[in-house]
Protein backbone atom coordinates (compact mmCIF):
# COMPACT_ATOMS: atom_id res chain seq x y z
CA UNK A 1 0.00 0.00 0.00
CA UNK A 2 1.67 3.45 -0.69
CA UNK A 3 1.86 6.36 1.60
CA UNK A 4 -0.86 8.36 -0.13
CA UNK A 5 -3.60 5.07 0.34
CA UNK A 6 -2.65 4.78 3.51
CA UNK A 7 -2.79 7.94 5.00
CA UNK A 8 -6.44 8.54 3.17
CA UNK A 9 -7.65 5.01 5.10
CA UNK A 10 -5.84 6.30 8.31
CA UNK A 11 -8.17 9.47 7.52
CA UNK A 12 -11.27 7.75 7.08
CA UNK A 13 -10.91 5.37 9.51
CA UNK A 14 -10.39 8.53 12.47
CA UNK A 15 -13.56 10.66 10.78
CA UNK A 16 -15.56 7.89 10.85
CA UNK A 17 -15.12 6.63 14.50
CA UNK A 18 -15.28 10.13 15.77
CA UNK A 19 -18.51 10.41 13.49
CA UNK A 20 -20.04 7.11 15.34
CA UNK A 21 -19.06 8.47 18.38
CA UNK A 22 -20.55 11.92 17.69
CA UNK A 23 -23.99 10.75 16.32
CA UNK A 24 -24.47 8.64 19.84
CA UNK A 25 -23.61 11.40 21.72
CA UNK A 26 -26.47 13.06 20.03
CA UNK A 27 -28.83 10.57 20.40
CA UNK A 28 -27.57 10.49 24.11
CA UNK A 29 -28.18 13.81 24.48
CA UNK A 30 -29.62 16.08 21.10
CA UNK A 31 -28.05 19.11 20.46
CA UNK A 32 -28.28 20.89 16.70
CA UNK A 33 -24.25 21.11 16.79
CA UNK A 34 -23.90 17.37 17.72
CA UNK A 35 -26.05 16.33 14.88
CA UNK A 36 -24.29 18.47 12.32
CA UNK A 37 -20.71 17.69 13.37
CA UNK A 38 -21.59 13.84 13.01
CA UNK A 39 -22.60 14.73 9.89
CA UNK A 40 -19.42 16.83 8.84
CA UNK A 41 -17.10 14.12 9.96
CA UNK A 42 -19.03 11.34 7.86
CA UNK A 43 -19.09 13.18 5.15
CA UNK A 44 -14.84 13.91 5.92
CA UNK A 45 -15.03 9.82 5.93
CA UNK A 46 -17.02 9.18 2.90
CA UNK A 47 -14.13 11.93 0.85
CA UNK A 48 -11.02 10.10 2.34
CA UNK A 49 -12.55 6.71 1.60
CA UNK A 50 -13.10 7.79 -1.95
CA UNK A 51 -9.87 9.02 -2.08
CA UNK A 52 -8.32 5.66 -1.05
CA UNK A 53 -10.01 4.45 -3.29
CA UNK A 54 -8.19 6.45 -6.13
CA UNK A 55 -4.95 6.10 -4.24
CA UNK A 56 -5.33 2.49 -4.42
CA UNK A 57 -5.79 1.85 -7.79
CA UNK A 58 -6.92 4.00 -10.93
CA UNK A 59 -9.89 6.88 -10.11
CA UNK A 60 -12.88 6.52 -11.57
CA UNK A 61 -15.85 9.11 -12.39
CA UNK A 62 -17.61 7.44 -9.49
CA UNK A 63 -14.75 7.70 -7.06
CA UNK A 64 -13.68 11.79 -7.93
CA UNK A 65 -17.49 12.66 -7.79
CA UNK A 66 -17.45 11.00 -4.22
CA UNK A 67 -14.41 12.86 -3.30
CA UNK A 68 -15.38 16.05 -4.47
CA UNK A 69 -18.50 16.15 -3.28
CA UNK A 70 -18.15 14.96 0.39
CA UNK A 71 -14.96 16.68 0.94
CA UNK A 72 -14.58 19.70 -1.30
CA UNK A 73 -17.91 20.94 -0.75
CA UNK A 74 -19.62 19.35 2.34
CA UNK A 75 -17.76 18.72 5.13
CA UNK A 76 -15.79 21.80 5.97
CA UNK A 77 -19.68 23.79 5.69
CA UNK A 78 -21.22 21.01 7.96
CA UNK A 79 -18.34 21.20 10.75
CA UNK A 80 -18.50 24.90 10.36
CA UNK A 81 -22.16 24.39 10.90
CA UNK A 82 -21.47 22.71 13.83
CA UNK A 83 -19.41 25.39 15.49
CA UNK A 84 -22.40 27.83 14.50
CA UNK A 85 -24.83 26.11 16.42
CA UNK A 86 -23.22 26.29 19.27
CA UNK A 87 -22.10 29.23 19.59
CA UNK A 88 -24.83 31.67 17.34
CA UNK A 89 -27.72 32.78 18.14
CA UNK A 90 -30.19 30.41 16.73
CA UNK A 91 -31.94 32.34 14.51
CA UNK A 92 -28.49 33.00 12.68
CA UNK A 93 -27.66 29.64 12.77
CA UNK A 94 -30.88 28.00 11.12
CA UNK A 95 -30.24 30.97 8.64
CA UNK A 96 -26.77 29.80 7.78
CA UNK A 97 -27.77 25.86 8.08
CA UNK A 98 -30.90 27.07 5.62
CA UNK A 99 -27.98 28.25 2.93
CA UNK A 100 -26.16 25.40 3.29
CA UNK A 101 -28.49 22.61 2.89
CA UNK A 102 -29.69 24.44 -0.35
CA UNK A 103 -26.34 24.61 -1.81
CA UNK A 104 -25.56 20.82 -0.72
CA UNK A 105 -29.06 19.34 -2.09
CA UNK A 106 -28.16 21.64 -5.54
CA UNK A 107 -24.47 20.33 -5.88
CA UNK A 108 -26.04 16.69 -5.29
CA UNK A 109 -28.00 16.94 -7.94
CA UNK A 110 -25.79 18.63 -10.79
CA UNK A 111 -22.63 16.24 -10.29
CA UNK A 112 -25.24 12.98 -10.15
CA UNK A 113 -26.59 14.40 -13.40
CA UNK A 114 -23.49 15.56 -15.21
CA UNK A 115 -21.84 13.38 -17.42
CA UNK A 116 -17.80 13.71 -17.31
CA UNK A 117 -16.37 13.76 -20.84
CA UNK A 118 -15.13 10.30 -22.09
CA UNK A 119 -11.82 12.00 -22.84
CA UNK A 120 -11.18 13.49 -19.22
CA UNK A 121 -12.54 10.26 -17.67
CA UNK A 122 -9.83 8.39 -19.78
CA UNK A 123 -7.17 11.11 -18.89
CA UNK A 124 -8.19 10.42 -14.90
CA UNK A 125 -7.65 6.38 -14.87
CA UNK A 126 -4.15 7.13 -16.60
CA UNK A 127 -3.16 10.28 -14.20
CA UNK A 128 -1.19 10.29 -11.28
CA UNK A 129 -2.95 10.66 -7.40
CA UNK A 130 -1.59 14.61 -7.56
CA UNK A 131 -2.76 15.51 -10.85
CA UNK A 132 -6.32 14.36 -10.31
CA UNK A 133 -6.73 15.78 -6.95
CA UNK A 134 -5.01 18.95 -8.50
CA UNK A 135 -8.73 20.93 -9.10
CA UNK A 136 -6.88 24.04 -10.26
CA UNK A 137 -4.93 22.12 -13.11
CA UNK A 138 -7.34 19.12 -13.45
CA UNK A 139 -10.70 20.23 -14.57
CA UNK A 140 -13.67 17.51 -14.43
CA UNK A 141 -16.59 18.88 -13.13
CA UNK A 142 -18.53 22.50 -14.18
CA UNK A 143 -17.39 25.44 -12.73
CA UNK A 144 -20.47 25.97 -10.83
CA UNK A 145 -19.64 23.12 -8.53
CA UNK A 146 -16.16 25.05 -8.00
CA UNK A 147 -17.88 28.25 -7.12
CA UNK A 148 -20.04 26.14 -5.07
CA UNK A 149 -17.08 24.39 -3.20
CA UNK A 150 -15.49 27.76 -2.58
CA UNK A 151 -18.96 29.05 -1.34
CA UNK A 152 -19.54 26.54 1.13
CA UNK A 153 -15.71 25.97 2.34
CA UNK A 154 -15.05 29.50 3.36
CA UNK A 155 -17.84 29.57 5.12
CA UNK A 156 -17.37 26.82 7.46
CA UNK A 157 -13.81 27.52 7.63
CA UNK A 158 -14.65 31.10 8.80
CA UNK A 159 -17.45 29.91 11.33
CA UNK A 160 -14.77 27.04 12.75
CA UNK A 161 -11.99 29.78 13.16
CA UNK A 162 -14.34 32.29 13.70
CA UNK A 163 -15.48 29.89 16.78
CA UNK A 164 -11.95 29.46 17.96
CA UNK A 165 -11.38 33.82 17.97
CA UNK A 166 -14.48 33.91 19.71
CA UNK A 167 -13.89 31.19 22.42
CA UNK A 168 -9.84 32.54 23.04
CA UNK A 169 -12.06 36.24 23.45
CA UNK A 170 -14.98 35.28 25.90
CA UNK A 171 -12.19 33.05 27.66
CA UNK A 172 -10.37 35.78 28.43
CA UNK A 173 -12.73 38.35 29.34
CA UNK A 174 -15.21 36.48 30.98
CA UNK A 175 -13.31 33.61 32.33
CA UNK A 176 -14.99 30.56 30.14
CA UNK A 177 -13.92 27.51 30.82
CA UNK A 178 -10.88 26.94 29.20
CA UNK A 179 -11.53 23.30 27.30
CA UNK A 180 -13.61 25.22 25.08
CA UNK A 181 -10.80 27.23 23.63
CA UNK A 182 -8.69 24.26 23.22
CA UNK A 183 -11.17 22.22 21.68
CA UNK A 184 -12.13 25.00 18.81
CA UNK A 185 -8.86 25.80 18.57
CA UNK A 186 -8.48 21.95 17.59
CA UNK A 187 -11.50 21.73 15.29
CA UNK A 188 -10.18 24.98 13.27
CA UNK A 189 -6.38 22.92 12.84
CA UNK A 190 -8.85 20.56 11.33
CA UNK A 191 -9.38 22.29 8.85
CA UNK A 192 -6.80 24.10 8.50
CA UNK A 193 -3.83 20.92 8.14
CA UNK A 194 -5.71 19.50 5.03
CA UNK A 195 -5.07 23.00 3.25
CA UNK A 196 -1.94 23.94 4.33
CA UNK A 197 -0.24 20.21 3.56
CA UNK A 198 -2.83 20.28 0.20
CA UNK A 199 -0.17 23.05 -0.67
CA UNK A 200 3.03 21.44 -0.12
CA UNK A 201 1.60 18.61 -2.07
CA UNK A 202 2.08 21.44 -5.49
CA UNK A 203 5.36 21.77 -4.19
CA UNK A 204 6.05 18.30 -4.92
CA UNK A 205 5.59 16.48 -1.83
CA UNK A 206 2.84 13.98 -2.94
CA UNK A 207 2.00 12.59 0.26
CA UNK A 208 1.35 15.76 1.93
CA UNK A 209 -2.46 16.22 1.09
CA UNK A 210 -3.30 12.73 2.42
CA UNK A 211 -1.07 13.47 5.83
CA UNK A 212 -3.14 16.77 5.84
CA UNK A 213 -6.37 14.77 5.58
CA UNK A 214 -5.60 12.47 8.50
CA UNK A 215 -4.36 15.02 10.64
CA UNK A 216 -7.18 16.98 9.80
CA UNK A 217 -9.38 13.72 11.23
CA UNK A 218 -7.02 13.56 14.24
CA UNK A 219 -7.37 16.88 15.41
CA UNK A 220 -11.12 17.45 14.39
CA UNK A 221 -11.61 13.97 16.95
CA UNK A 222 -9.38 15.58 19.61
CA UNK A 223 -11.29 18.80 19.59
CA UNK A 224 -14.60 17.23 20.16
CA UNK A 225 -13.29 14.72 22.47
CA UNK A 226 -12.05 17.61 24.84
CA UNK A 227 -15.46 19.48 24.32
CA UNK A 228 -17.74 18.85 27.50
CA UNK A 229 -20.58 20.14 25.18
CA UNK A 230 -20.06 17.14 23.26
CA UNK A 231 -18.45 14.57 25.47
CA UNK A 232 -20.55 14.85 28.80
CA UNK A 233 -20.66 11.09 28.90
CA UNK A 234 -18.05 8.26 27.50
CA UNK A 235 -20.32 4.95 26.64
CA UNK A 236 -20.43 2.26 24.51
CA UNK A 237 -21.80 3.25 21.34
CA UNK A 238 -25.94 3.35 21.28
CA UNK A 239 -25.85 1.10 24.48
CA UNK A 240 -27.02 2.35 28.37
CA UNK A 241 -23.72 1.19 29.41
CA UNK A 242 -21.66 4.43 30.99
CA UNK A 243 -17.67 4.52 30.71
CA UNK A 244 -17.25 7.94 32.41
CA UNK A 245 -19.64 10.83 33.02
CA UNK A 246 -18.11 14.56 32.89
CA UNK A 247 -19.02 17.43 34.72
CA UNK A 248 -18.20 21.06 33.41
CA UNK A 249 -16.54 22.29 36.83
CA UNK A 250 -17.73 25.86 38.70
CA UNK A 251 -16.19 28.16 40.35
CA UNK A 252 -18.35 30.04 43.03
CA UNK A 253 -20.25 32.92 41.16
CA UNK A 254 -19.68 30.98 37.95
CA UNK A 255 -21.82 28.60 35.81
CA UNK A 256 -21.41 26.28 33.39
CA UNK A 257 -21.59 27.67 29.71
CA UNK A 258 -25.04 27.28 27.72
CA UNK A 259 -25.44 26.20 24.62
CA UNK A 260 -27.63 26.26 21.63
CA UNK A 261 -30.06 23.19 21.90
Amino acid sequence: MSDIALFELLAAIFALVAAVFIFDQQVYRPRPYKFMWSLGLLFYGIAALAAYAGAASHWTVTEYKLWYYFGGILTAAFLGLGSCYLLAPVRVARGFAAVMVLLAIYSAARIALYTVPADIAARMANASFNAVTNVKTFVVLPGDMTLAAIIMSIAGALWLFGGALWSAWTFWRRHTPGYRVISMALLALGALFPSILTGLQRLGYSAAAPLGEFLGAVCLLAGLLISLEVFSVFRIPFTSIVLRERRAATTPGSSAPASNS
